[in-house]
């Protein structure tokens, strides 16, 4: 993944934890959530120590929703196994709430990647999830690169960047990511705010 690449996601991520409300703890039940790098050592992935390069957030935002993020990144340098993994959950208040907080993120994400060269191509109906879902392959030079990958549920929205590596087969991609959302579509982040409250 080039570095330019990175700038992008990263910007994005900051771009999601404006106006936090409150710093909460992360939990395992947390990052149940989220598909992880380790996750991935079945389709090619391996890198030792990698629980170093990993990072969790949780927050609740000045609107009332939260967000719970996952980030991995290998050092600056790598150059064997390059990669950068970015999972948001978002849950909102209402159905409403992510329908719009859902659209304006891949808006953003993908005018920016656009603005550098980065284009995406969405493949329809390649994975089904929730009220609706977009699976999208990012190239750079005409050449994969990575994913994009949206889903929302109810009030919830899950999002995950990948690149360093790509997926493009459906069977193995419910393979990976259905187990995770399927814990998405039960996680309420209120029980996980009061236990935090105790502390």
């Amino acid at each position: 993944m080039t570095a330019r690449i990175l700038a992008i996601f990263l910007l994005f991520v900051s771009l999601t934890t404006l106006g936090c409300e409150r710093k909460l703890v992360v939990k395992e039940e947390d990052k149940a959530l989220f598909l992880r790098s380790q996750d991935l050592a079945a389709h090619g992935f391996e890198f030792e120590g990698a629980e170093k390069y990993e990072s969790f957030a949780k927050a609740k935002i000045v609107d009332g929703s939260y967000d719970i993020e996952y980030e991995f990144k290998t050092p600056e340098g790598e150059q064997n196994h390059p990669l950068f993994l970015y999972v948001l959950v978002n849950v909102g208040g209402k159905r409403s709430d992510a329908v719009v907080s859902q659209g304006a993120e891949k808006l953003a994400l993908l005018y920016s990647l656009k603005a550098k060269g980065i284009e995406e191509q969405e493949v329809k109906d390649f994975y089904k999830y929730g009220d609706a879902s977009s699976f999208y392959i990012l190239k750079k030079d005409g050449e994969p690169v990575g994913n994009y990958f949206t889903v929302r549920e109810g009030s919830k929205v899950y999002s995950l960047i990948l690149s360093g590596m790509y997926f493009d087969d459906p069977k193995v991609w419910k393979e990976i990511i259905e187990p995770k959302l399927k814990r998405f579509s039960v996680y309420s982040p209120a029980y996980q705010r009061h236990a935090a409250d105790r502390e």
